[in-house]
């Protein structure tokens, strides 16, 4: 191939390539903005497993499901280590079962000022219905 015919054919590859740019993007731009147009509007909820921190107990195994409301309470549900499966595992597959979905990890203060430090958290959230 000349040098002539390899040049003639980059720019044309370039100009193909540039032109269905602008007609891929053009018909896909309005549709990605108006999904995230929706995404605005969506409201979530969210909760967190943790560690149960007992006072006073030596009672190990469980796990805390807090629940975070609007309002600013919290709810929490113990999860208790059952014969065929430790309790973390249930919780979060509770939480799967009931669409959750797991977002991260960080401290989470249960009971501000006890010893024993701050528990890890792994957070959930799901939309609102």
């Amino acid at each position: 191939m000349s040098r002539k015919n390899y040049l003639l054919t980059i720019v044309l590859a370039l100009v193909a390539a540039f032109a269905g740019q602008l007609i891929y993007g053009g018909l896909v731009s309005p549709r990605t903005a108006e999904a995230r147009g929706d995404d605005s509007r969506l409201q979530w909820e969210y909760c967190a497993v943790t560690k149960a921190q007992f006072a006073g107990s030596s009672r190990g195994g469980a796990y805390w499901i807090s629940y975070f409301r609007s309002s600013g309470s919290i709810d929490v549900v113990t999860i208790e280590t059952g014969p065929t499966g430790n309790a973390f595992a249930r919780a979060a597959a509770k939480l799967g079962d009931e669409g959750w979905d797991m977002v991260g990890e960080g401290p989470l203060e249960i009971r501000p000022g006890q010893p024993g430090g701050t528990p890890t958290a792994i957070f959930f959230k799901r939309r609102k219905e």
